[in-house]
């Protein structure tokens, strides 16, 4: 009511100076339906956003207080007790919703934008009746029209650039967030991608190593056995034949020597030659004849 009651004022109020301006018709009919009406429609919409802006805040802030001391309540009545979790239930909801509202709409920054709009087209219009400021020089208001109506434009070509820099900047972010998020499954693709690169390169390096190994276990045991010595060559014995290859030398058993013969002839006469030359008579008895004791 004191909102309508003051945009009411204003209107009045500005719209008579307006028609008390030493100008033509059609330049008092643009001021009010450009600089007026702008001045009147943010006016509005200020006062609006900061109603809005305000009553949200306070609910998350009253309802951010509040539930914390509702759930730590010890309350032994089971009635009482459920009515309590219900009511910090739906108050935590009520909380939630506001901040999402507001951080939604941002009322807080269009307040901000459309308060600070208004106070510098009210200000342009204050100079722009009194002559002072940017129109000092001006001879009266007529002369000054073309300066103020171009100061106006800008002042709500900057407010509409401010407003369109918001949603852009909105839809960025979300784009940024979407880009984010395809950033992050990039650089986790790629890095699964190098962690299996690695794998097959440490499993490559891992059997390359092994054979390198078998191959040094290999040689080092060739080079074992070509350092060995070489095999002793046992000589054959004095009474081996030449023509005829030796046979590796098997251990027997020790053979039993030969009873020791009985010496039949003490006088040392036991050789065939001895009995050949012995005449018949002193033979032992049992000698072979001879040829020439039959002769």
């Amino acid at each position: 009511m004191a909102k309508d009651s003051y945009s009411d004022f204003l209107r009045n109020q500005l719209g008579e100076l307006v028609d008390q301006l030493n100008i033509s018709g059609l330049q008092k009919q643009f001021i009010k339906s450009r600089w007026l009406d702008q001045l009147l429609w943010l006016e509005g919409k200020a006062g609006q956003a900061q109603r809005k802006h305000l009553q949200l805040r306070m609910v998350t802030i009253i309802g951010g207080v509040i539930i914390p001391a509702a759930v730590s309540l010890n309350i032994g009545d089971s009635r009482v007790k459920e009515t309590v979790f219900w009511g910090t239930f739906v108050l935590a909801q009520v909380v939630a919703i506001s901040a999402a509202v507001e951080e939604f709409f941002h009322y807080g920054e269009r307040w901000a934008q459309y308060r600070r709009t208004a106070e510098y087209l009210k200000t342009e219009g204050w100079q722009y009746f009194q002559l002072s400021g940017p129109y000092a020089k001006a001879n009266s208001h007529a002369s000054a029209y073309r300066a103020f109506a171009n100061r106006v434009e800008r002042l709500i070509q900057e407010d509409v650039n401010a407003v369109s820099a918001d949603i852009i900047e909105a839809s960025q972010g979300k784009d940024d967030d979407e880009d984010e998020e395809n950033v992050e499954a990039a650089m986790q693709l790629a890095v699964e991608r190098r962690n299996t690169r690695v794998e097959v390169e440490a499993r490559a390096a891992a059997e390359a190593r092994a054979a390198a190994e078998a191959r040094a276990e290999a040689e080092a045991e060739a080079r074992a056995r070509a350092a060995a010595a070489p095999p002793v060559d046992i000589p054959a014995p004095p009474f081996a034949r030449p023509d005829v290859p030796t046979s590796p030398i098997v251990s027997e058993p020790p053979i039993a020597s030969a009873p020791p013969q009985l010496e039949l002839d003490p006088a040392g006469l036991d050789d065939d030659e001895d009995d050949e030359e012995l005449p018949a008579e002193l033979r032992p008895p049992g000698s072979p004849i001879l040829a020439r004791d039959e002769a």
